[in-house]
């Protein structure tokens, strides 16, 4: 149970949440357009500019800002997978960046910006990117990187990005 309640007024987490499920339920091209203007909402992580001593109830219980740190991330790689396949690769990168934004320490965002980038031809940077965020991260500055998960071995194999990084697309 929260322990505020705010009736008639419509916040940016009420409001993504509208245009997502209102893009579900539309499907194809107008539900992208809804994902995107949800997009547009993000302006870094959710809940990053809380008042200092204030908003304690959002860390308790139900985490309200993991959950819409995910969603961001779900609806930007729905988006940035549907501009990649329509060539839209500045609407993809956009999108990516904005995942990137609201959670800097997901694979899902840099994997998406790994894919605009070889797609726009600069595969060297987008080797860069899977080295440095990806294969060689670690959250630990006293240990050494940990295996990747399966799905993102899986990914890289499939892509070859750092097989043959002429080829890589």
């Amino acid at each position: 149970m929260n322990v505020y309640q705010v009736l008639g007024l419509l916040v940016d987490v009420d409001l993504f949440r509208r245009l997502r499920t209102r893009a579900v339920a539309r499907g194809g091209g107008e539900g992208i357009e809804d994902l995107k203007a949800a997009l547009r909402l993000v302006q870094g992580r959710p809940f990053d500019q809380l008042r200092r001593g204030g908003w304690a109830w959002l860390f308790e219980g139900d985490r309200l800002d993991h959950h819409m740190t995910c969603a961001v991330v779900d609806v930007a790689h729905i988006v940035a997978t549907h501009d990649l396949q329509t060539g839209d690769l500045a609407g993809a990168r956009a999108a990516a960046e904005i995942a990137f934004l609201a959670a800097p320490d997901e694979e899902i965002p840099t994997l998406d910006l790994v894919a605009v980038t070889a797609r726009e031809g600069n595969t060297a940077e987008a080797v860069r990117l899977l080295q440095t965020d990806v294969c060689n991260r670690t959250d630990d500055p006293d240990l050494p990187p940990g295996d990747l998960p399966e799905r993102t071995q899986r990914i890289l194999d499939r892509h070859g990005w750092l097989e043959d990084r002429k080829e890589a697309v």
